[in-house]
């Protein structure tokens, strides 16, 4: 009997409950393992590969990495009066499209939030630039905006608007906001199911006990819509900051960075460094500062929101 029971203990013993999760997660662990080398394989090797480029020279003819130069990639970088009129003109670059697309989302969510006929035809129709490819938007935005055969231009002039057909992209002021107006219009699909998400998720009893209690449309929007919606668009707007970092597309069907490098933003100026100038250490340091850059912005945003958020708590 007494061997019975010994032979039984570490069976029980097996069957813990904390062995059992110790195993379950060893085996989950395992399955998983291969997919978290994969993925460290494919975004962190570039990474610390770009980082070591950055502080020395590549040799392109025997594609190795030479010399060792510390900071000195930084330093010309810096030197350069295009490459820090690229990171000011990102900056703004990226700010104009995080407003842009979630005040036009922010809009277009409260339009569709409504009971109207014909409201799932709008819906499909909002949902459509997700569908068309960067390349293809660009060249469609390329053909309205065209010095000769753009329909805006057309359209201008029939309405007396304009005395003759402008270059749009010849000004670098004006092109700059029409990539921007390009990069806005690819992102208001996303800004509006989110956001019209978030709106469909507010609790109907406040908007009953505002109306009753007698508040305009107004008011409820500015008291009740806005902020309960605040935890929503920001982070949008902040994903949507850090998304614009990255346009490239749209610049380089319209415009390759000109005229005069007056549209060429950080991340078209890495590609300008690597890919014409041939010079990976340049590029890799440009590459690392346009990550600065952005962290640096959401930073800020993030502590100026938190700031907002303790004054509006009473003490």
């Amino acid at each position: 009997m007494r061997d019975s029971v010994a032979d039984a203990g570490p069976v029980a013993q097996d069957r813990s409950p904390g062995t059992l999760r110790r195993r379950e997660t060893a085996f989950s662990s395992a399955l998983v393992a291969p997919a978290l080398i994969i993925v460290a394989g494919i975004y962190l090797y570039p990474a610390v590969f770009t980082l070591i480029l950055a502080f020395a020279e590549f040799d392109m003819a025997a594609l190795e990495i030479g010399r060792w130069v510390g900071f000195k990639n930084f330093t010309d970088l810096f030197a350069n009066p295009g490459f820090v009129d690229a990171i000011w003109r990102t900056i703004y670059f990226g700010l104009l499209i995080a407003i842009g697309s979630t005040l036009a989302g922010f809009l277009i969510a409260l339009l569709l939030n409504q009971e109207f006929y014909g409201r799932t035809l709008l819906r499909v129709v909002v949902v459509l630039p997700w569908a068309v490819p960067p390349v293809v938007a660009g060249v469609l935005w390329g053909q309205m905006f065209h010095a000769d055969v753009g329909f805006v231009n057309a359209l201008l002039f029939r309405l007396g608007l304009i005395d003759s057909y402008r270059i749009w992209f010849g000004d670098g002021r004006t092109a700059l906001h029409i990539i921007a107006l390009a990069e806005i219009w690819k992102a208001i699909p996303f800004m509006v199911l989110f956001i019209l998400a978030g709106l469909q998720g507010l609790p109907p009893q406040l908007h009953e006990a505002a109306a009753v209690d007698g508040a305009t449309p107004l008011q409820r929007f500015r008291y009740i819509v806005f902020p309960l919606m605040l935890p929503v668009l920001i982070p949008l707007m902040l994903i949507q900051f850090v998304w614009a970092m990255k346009a490239f597309d749209t610049i380089f069907v319209l415009t390759r960075g000109g005229p005069a490098g007056q549209t060429t933003t950080l991340n078209y100026f890495v590609y300008l460094e690597a890919f014409q100038n041939f010079d990976l250490g340049r590029a890799s340091a440009a590459a690392y500062s346009l990550l600065v850059v952005t962290l640096a912005v959401v930073l800020v945003v993030t502590v100026l929101r938190r700031l907002a958020t303790r004054r509006r708590v009473p003490a």
